[in-house]
Parts: structure tokens; C-alpha cells; sequence
């Protein structure tokens, strides 16, 4: 997992390097690795080793008074804190497009999450779950790999600030690092 922690460094550092103050003062301090083990459980969920590194890392953002523009940890999405987490996970259950394991890490403020896949086979694949759609394709082969693309799409400066101070994407630019480093992802490779 020290390759996720390196990535999560990168990140933080390309946010400072963007001058992302009010986001990096959002980040909620880590959680205690056994806790996010115990409430992953409580809610019947695998424990899972990329998940408790993330949430070790920062226990999502704190949301109040602050527009989704501020707290963006990559353009469009910021991290759930873990009991926020949960409590979307819940609320989702009942939908069809749901499935149980789907635990939703990153959201935009709309319904739309990046997710874990905690119960699929193999676990740990990253789907994007749009409120409007009802196919959810898998991104990422892992947290990790998604993490690690995000963090590159800071280093190649395919993530900026705008002249308008708001954080933004090359989405071709993106598109193409990610399926370079994804090359056995359908979602970026066909």
C-alpha cells in the first residue's frame, strides 16, 4: 500500500502546489486503521486494506458553508468521509442499481460516486455510478490504480486551476493518461 500513500502524498502536494488552501483545510484528519475496519463491518461490509489506507490517510471533507468547488479533492468529486460513506451505501441498497459491496468513496454532490466494489470477484474494482444511467462500467482495476491515475493527471498538469479560480480537467488529456495506465480497462481502452 505504499504505493497508494506515495500517490495520496502526490495528490496533496499538487493541491498545495495549486494553492487548493480552502480544500486542503477541508480534509478531515485520518481515522485510527482499526476504526475504519470496525464501522466497514458494522455495516456488513469486508474489511478492506485500500480502503483503511485511504480513510487513515483523510476521513473525507468537511462539507458545511463550503461550495462543491472548494472542498473538489479532483475535479468534480471530493472524498466521503467513511460514515458518510456508509450512510449512502445504505441509502442505496434498495436501488436496482445498486450492489451490495458497492461502497461509494467519492461524490459530486448530485448522486454520481466513484465506488469500491467490496463484494464483486475479484473485489476492489472502482465503478463510477451516474444517478442517470443504469450501467455502472468498472474505471479502475483498483483504489489504487485510480488514485495513482488521478495523482499522474496532477503531475502532467492535466489538472489546473482556471483563470476563474475554479479547479478544472483536460478531459482528452485525461482520458488518454488514464488509458495508459489502465491498459486493461475497457472504459479507457476501447
Amino acid at each position: 500500500m505504499s504505493d497508494m500513500r506515495e500517490a495520496l502524498s502526490r495528490i496533496q502536494t499538487s493541491l498545495e502546489r495549486l494553492g487548493r488552501r480552502v480544500t486542503l483545510e477541508a480534509l478531515r484528519p485520518g481515522l485510527a486503521s482499526t476504526e475504519s475496519g470496525l464501522l466497514l463491518k458494522a455495516a456488513g461490509l469486508p474489511e478492506d486494506e485500500q480502503v483503511e489506507v485511504l480513510y487513515a490517510w483523510r476521513d473525507g471533507t468537511r462539507t458545511a458553508g463550503l461550495t462543491l468547488d472548494d472542498i473538489q479533492m479532483f475535479p468534480g468529486f471530493y472524498l466521503l468521509s467513511l460514515q458518510d460513506a456508509i450512510a449512502n451505501y445504505r441509502a442505496f441498497l434498495p436501488d436496482p442499481r445498486w450492489s451490495p459491496g458497492w461502497l461509494p468513496l467519492f461524490a459530486n454532490g448530485g448522486g454520481d460516486f466513484y465506488l469500491v466494489d467490496l463484494g464483486g470477484q475479484p473485489s476492489g474494482m472502482v465503478r463510477h455510478f451516474r444517478i442517470d444511467e443504469s450501467e455502472h462500467p468498472i474505471e479502475y482495476r483498483s483504489l489504487v490504480d485510480m488514485v495513482a491515475t488521478l495523482a499522474a493527471g496532477f503531475d502532467r498538469g492535466v489538472f489546473f486551476v482556471d483563470r476563474d479560480g475554479y479547479l478544472e480537467m483536460d478531459d482528452l488529456r485525461f482520458a488518454a493518461v488514464a488509458a495508459e495506465l489502465n491498459p486493461n480497462v475497457p472504459w479507457w481502452t476501447d
